[in-house]
């Protein structure tokens, strides 16, 4: 991932400035069992309205922000793809950064982000914390049907991004002899006339909600209808004026699922799950161990760019 100073997406489109990114351990951790256990946060979230709930609880994001001040160098992660290690504090710099980003590009609480990435990505865990940031649904459709049915998999995309109505889709390059960029192409055609450099709203009639495709690549070519993740990023700092009153905490929906039918292909949306219900069920194992100051490993590889 790569940082950049502008705070809009156009001024980072014409920047085109990429370069790389170089506990409680029991089944029933919750971010209400964090709360409790935590030091004080230092006034960077308001915390302080409770009235809806017998006890406060904040989102998986403000944990993490609390976490990487107490513990900045603390070493939580690392993964064979790309051969990167985060600690705290790039973990929590990297999804502050993706969180504003998304904001400052007009998304708003709510909005949903579909990822079309492998679990063992590092970019799908950074968008895991940024959507709790935001306050973002974040659904995940598996690539990996591609490498061996590339029709189904377009069938699958097609529909995925048909219900859940994202607003951001989120999908690698390429990887697996899968050339991820031209599937997209051939369901969202627009993507291969149009071009974000001219600073125009992005819009197809056949998802009429998408708003941003997004690549984990580093440049336009060939692809001026998709964004670079990279330039997505805003690291200003400054979320809470772009949550627009908006309040983050425990029981923000965080994570949408996807009901499949019998061909593999998503039929439904399923039960949206909340900040606590993501951490107290660890359906996003890395997301919970980082929050637990854990150290994982994670394997898997794929290509780089």
């Amino acid at each position: 991932m790569t940082l950049l100073p502008s705070t809009s997406l156009l001024a980072r489109r014409l920047t085109r400035f990429t370069p790389r990114l170089g506990t409680l351990t029991t089944d029933t951790f919750t971010l209400t069992s964090y709360i409790s256990a935590s030091s004080a946060f230092n006034g960077d979230a308001d915390v302080s309205n409770t009235s809806r709930r017998p006890m406060a609880t904040v989102s998986a994001g403000v944990a993490l922000q609390s976490l990487a001040k107490q513990n900045p160098h603390v070493d939580v992660i690392r993964y064979e793809h790309k051969n990167v290690k985060f600690t705290m504090s790039h973990v929590n710099h990297f999804a502050d950064a993706l969180a504003i980003g998304f904001l400052d590009s007009g998304l708003q609480p709510g909005d949903k982000v579909l990822s079309w990435l492998p679990l063992h990505y590092s970019e799908q865990h950074i968008l895991q914390f940024a959507c709790s940031k935001a306050g973002l649904v974040l659904y995940h459709l598996d690539p990996s049907v591609a490498k061996t049915d590339k029709e189904l998999a377009k069938k699958s995309l097609d529909k995925a991004l048909e219900i859940t109505e994202a607003n951001i889709l989120v999908t690698e390059v390429a990887g697996n002899d899968v050339n991820y960029v031209k599937i997209v192409e051939s369901i969202i055609p627009e993507t291969r006339i149009f071009d974000f450099g001219e600073g125009m709203p992005f819009f197809t009639p056949r998802y009429p909600h998408l708003r941003f495709p997004v690549h984990t690549g580093f440049d336009y070519e060939d692809k001026a209808g998709m964004v670079p993740l990279n330039e997505m990023l805003c690291p200003t700092g400054d979320i809470t004026s772009l949550l627009g009153g908006a309040k983050i905490d425990g029981q923000t929906p965080l994570m949408g699922q996807l009901v499949l039918g019998g061909d593999g292909v998503p039929t439904e949306t399923g039960d949206t799950l909340n900040n606590e219900d993501v951490v107290g069920r660890k359906v996003w194992p890395e997301f919970t161990s980082i929050l637990m100051k854990e150290y994982l490993e994670v394997k898997g590889g794929g290509v780089v760019f």
